[in-house]
C-alpha cells in the first residue's frame, strides 16, 4: 500500500515538473498590430535562426519553393515571400495567418529570433472594430523596426509596401500595383490589381480584417496548427514540449487532490510510528 502511496507522489512530482520546464514556453501579453507585404524573403526562412525542423519556406518568382540558403529579392536575391503565405477566414470570428514578430526579451527570457521564430500565437483583438475576433498566426518573419512593444505585422498583400520594389521583381509588375509606400493599397478594388493569387488575403483584409487600422491585441503562445506549418514546412521542437504542457496541467489539475490526500496519510502514519 505504502508503495502504491508514493507512486502517486511520484507521479505528481513529474508532472510539476513538466509543468515548470514548460512555463518560459507560455509567454503572453499585450501587442500592437501592423500590417506588411514586402514580398521578401521571410526572415525566419533562414537556417539556424531556432531550433526547428526546417526553415520557413521561400519561393522563386514564379511562387516555386526554392532552396533555403537563397539569398532575399530585397538584396538582389532570388528568394521571395510565397503567395499562400497570407491570411484566410476560418469563420466569421477566426482567422489563419502570418506575421513578422517582435516580442520583448524580458518576456522570453532573453529570446529574440530564436524564441519566437515559427512559434504560434493567438491574438485576442482588443480594439474596434475588431473586438471578439481572434487571429492565430505563425512567426514566419520579425520586426526589430518597433523595440519598445510585442508587435506582430501581419503579413497581407497590399498592406503595405516598401521602397524595396522586391514585389515588382517578383511579379514583373510596376511596385506602385501594391499601393502606396508604408500604407498599401486603399480599397477592395485596388485589390483587383494585384497578382492573381494574392487577391483573396488583399480582400481578406477589408472584409473579415475591416480595414481596421493597427489594432491592438492580447497574445499568447499556442501549439501551431497543422493547417499553418504545412505552408511554412517549419514546426518548431518545443510545440510538442508546448502541447505536453497542456495535457500534464490537465493531469495535473485531476490528480493533485487525491494526492495530497495520500501524501497526508503517508505523513499521519510517520507520525504515529
Amino acid at each position: 500500500m505504502t508503495l502504491h502511496y508514493f507512486r502517486h507522489i511520484a507521479l505528481t512530482l513529474e508532472l510539476f515538473a513538466v509543468v515548470a520546464q514548460s512555463a518560459n514556453l507560455n509567454y503572453s501579453g499585450e501587442a500592437i498590430t501592423t500590417r506588411f507585404w514586402d514580398c521578401c524573403k521571410p526572415s525566419c526562412g533562414w537556417a539556424g535562426k531556432a531550433q526547428f525542423s526546417s526553415p520557413v519556406v521561400s519561393c522563386t518568382a514564379d511562387d516555386k519553393p526554392t532552396d533555403f540558403s537563397a539569398g532575399t529579392g530585397c538584396n538582389g536575391g532570388s528568394a521571395f515571400q510565397c503567395s499562400n503565405q497570407q491570411p484566410w477566414a476560418i469563420n466569421d470570428t477566426v482567422s489563419y495567418g502570418f506575421a513578422g514578430v517582435y516580442i520583448i526579451p524580458e518576456l522570453t527570457h532573453g529570446g529574440i529570433e530564436d524564441a519566437w521564430c515559427c512559434a504560434c500565437y493567438q491574438l485576442d483583438f482588443t480594439s474596434e472594430p475588431l473586438i471578439g475576433k481572434s487571429m492565430i498566426v505563425q512567426a514566419s518573419n520579425t520586426a526589430y523596426d518597433i523595440s519598445t512593444a510585442n508587435r506582430f505585422s501581419l503579413a497581407i498583400p497590399g498592406g503595405n509596401t516598401t521602397s524595396q520594389n522586391a514585389c515588382a521583381q517578383q511579379y514583373g509588375v510596376a511596385q506602385s500595383v501594391f499601393g502606396d509606400n508604408m500604407s498599401g493599397v486603399s480599397s477592395t478594388d485596388d485589390c483587383l490589381k494585384l497578382p492573381e493569387d494574392l487577391r483573396a488575403g488583399c480582400r481578406w483584409r477589408f472584409d473579415w480584417f475591416q480595414d481596421a487600422s493597427f489594432p491592438s491585441a492580447n497574445f499568447r503562445r499556442v501549439v501551431c496548427p497543422a493547417e499553418l506549418t504545412a505552408i511554412t514546412t517549419c514546426i518548431r521542437n518545443d510545440d510538442k514540449q508546448l502541447a505536453g504542457k497542456t495535457s500534464s496541467a490537465r493531469s495535473l489539475t485531476s490528480t493533485t487532490s487525491s494526492t495530497m490526500a495520500v501524501i497526508t496519510a503517508i505523513l499521519l502514519s510517520i507520525i504515529s510510528i
